[in-house]
């Protein structure tokens, strides 16, 4: 396993969408403060993605946008980066400011752009973007937080969701290279979330988050898992727990994911019947065989142009798995 199966990018969208306020409050109390939050912010999905559609790079980053009214009724926009690279990246600044001036540019709205890094360099703290010669320059600045500046034992004092989402963040990096360590990390870190006074509701989100940040082998998920199942019974916890959820979570997806790739097939099935009247129990057995839904995908775009079954066949055959 490499750092890179570490799932930061869904593990931080999804906790910053479900406790922005607690986001915002943690990382940046002074801008808490000026936020009207009697009016519930609006998560601007659709427009991110206008704003980042023209981005060459290949990487993923964990970007979110939120519209929020401050206390004197002025509209603004929140534009967040979770940055989670282990090496210098020398195209960050320039992407924060691209991002930014894209969003005035698109929907003339003024942006805040925060950054939040979590990389293992400590000296890196870009926060600033310009170019220029002379008297004739631009300038942006944006707002970070180092992950690497908080203190184990001040975040396990610390009533907050996120306090929780940086520890993980933080031993999930420390544990690239030893996942039998991680796994006692995730354990350290999960097991007291039933002391701390949590809802159902939280307590299940952030089991959730964790075990996808904190990602591990199936036999070290398994003794997780077992250890988490026991205490729940030691606790005679009355919901149903994190564990069963992430479990039923997991199967819905599953089944979903099965029945989109049965769909596919069918499809192709279909329309070759339509197009030649018979279809060989050979290419309909060899079709079924085959589980990558990006393949399906081309295969049910070939049937409405095949020549032949024959031809058909063919380019099923060349996708079939080795044995």
């Amino acid at each position: 396993m490499t750092e890179t199966t570490a799932n930061y990018d869904q593990t931080w969208k999804e906790a910053i969408s479900q406790y922005f306020e607690s986001f915002i409050q943690f990382f940046y109390p002074n801008l808490h403060e000026k936020i009207d939050w009697s009016k519930t912010p609006i998560s601007l999905d659709k427009e991110l993605e206008q704003i980042t559609a023209a981005s060459q790079s290949k990487k993923r980053y964990a970007d979110k946008l939120f519209q929020v009214w401050l206390l004197n009724n002025e509209i603004i926009w929140i534009l967040i980066h979770i940055e989670v690279q282990s090496q210098y990246d020398q195209e960050f600044t320039q992407r924060m400011y691209i991002y930014n001036y894209r969003s005035f540019d698109l929907f003339n709205k003024p942006v805040i752009s925060l950054a939040i890094l979590g990389d293992e360099n400590k000296k890196w703290r870009p926060n600033s973007y310009e170019y220029g010669l002379d008297d004739s320059f631009v300038k942006m600045q944006f707002s970070i937080v180092k992950l690497l500046d908080y203190k184990w034992e001040e975040l396990t004092a610390i009533n907050n969701v996120f306090a929780i989402i940086v520890m993980a963040h933080l031993k999930t990096k420390a544990t690239t290279k030893n996942l039998s360590e991680r796994e006692q990390w995730k354990w350290n870190i999960v097991r007291p979330l039933y002391q701390k006074g949590l809802t159902r509701f939280d307590i299940i989100n952030l089991v959730k988050f964790i075990d996808k940040m904190m990602t591990l082998p199936p036999p070290l998920q398994t003794e997780f898992n077992e250890k988490l199942e026991q205490h729940e019974k030691e606790l005679n916890m009355p919901f149903i727990s994190p564990i069963e959820e992430m479990a039923e979570e997991r199967g819905e997806a599953k089944g979903k994911q099965l029945g989109a790739r049965e769909t596919c097939q069918n499809n192709v099935l279909k329309i070759l019947a339509n197009r030649f009247d018979s279809i060989p129990e050979l290419m309909s057995n060899s079709l079924k065989q085959i589980e990558d839904m990006t393949i399906l995908e081309n295969l049910l775009l070939a049937s409405i142009s095949v020549n032949s079954l024959e031809e058909m066949q063919k380019l099923i055959d060349v996708e079939l798995p080795k044995d």
